[in-house]
């Protein structure tokens, strides 16, 4: 009976102290997959912004490249596009509640608006948009952007003026979409211009 005793007292104490050793020695909550989430959201956001810079978000018959990597099942409206030199991506996402977010810095050219036409950024001009990635059954996309027009680059963006303007059969239109060649053809894209 003694025996019996020490028995059920000792697994009482062991059961009650459980608690405590676990407060006092915490075990990290992080899985091994996380740890891994960080390049994963980031390699996503990146290939979203390459796309862009290469003008696919300026044709909607490419939106299919994007469905992979976000969440919304359209491509988001814009009535003026940022033309940007060139993007850098964060290399450290930050987490929050389930999220990431990455920033990404571009460095704006100017701004073409679809009813105004063109107007140059002062040199050095630079953008941050912050992408929120999101997960769904451990598949990562992008769920919003601060900003969703597109950054395409000057070469894309002057490929697609060129286009607009040999399809152009207005008069007016034509003046809008040569007036802003004219304007980005005379500005350099190079990092180090002024």
């Amino acid at each position: 009976m003694l025996s019996i005793r020490r028995v059920l007292l000792a697994a009482t104490f062991f059961i009650g102290a459980t608690p405590f050793l676990a407060a006092q020695f915490p075990v990290p909550i992080v899985h091994p997959d996380d740890e891994a989430d960080g390049p994963r959201v980031r390699e996503i956001v990146s290939k979203y912004c390459r796309l862009d810079y290469e003008g696919d978000r300026l044709d909607p018959q490419v939106w299919a490249k994007f469905e992979p990597l976000v969440w919304w099942k359209a491509a988001p409206d814009y009535s003026k596009v940022n033309v940007v030199a060139r993007f850098t991506v964060d290399a450290e996402p930050t987490s929050k509640n389930g999220k990431y977010t990455v920033t990404v810095h571009y460095r704006l050219l100017g701004t073409y608006d679809l009813a105004t036409g063109y107007v140059r950024e002062p040199d050095g001009s630079t953008q941050d948009v912050d992408f929120t990635v999101t997960s769904e059954n451990t598949e990562w996309r992008i769920a919003d952007a601060e900003n969703t027009l597109p950054h395409p680059s000057r070469a894309a963006m002057l490929k697609w003026l060129n286009t607009k303007l040999s399809t152009a059969t207005d008069e007016a239109a034509k003046a809008h979409y040569q007036d802003a060649l004219t304007k980005l053809q005379a500005q350099s894209a190079s990092p180090f211009a002024r």
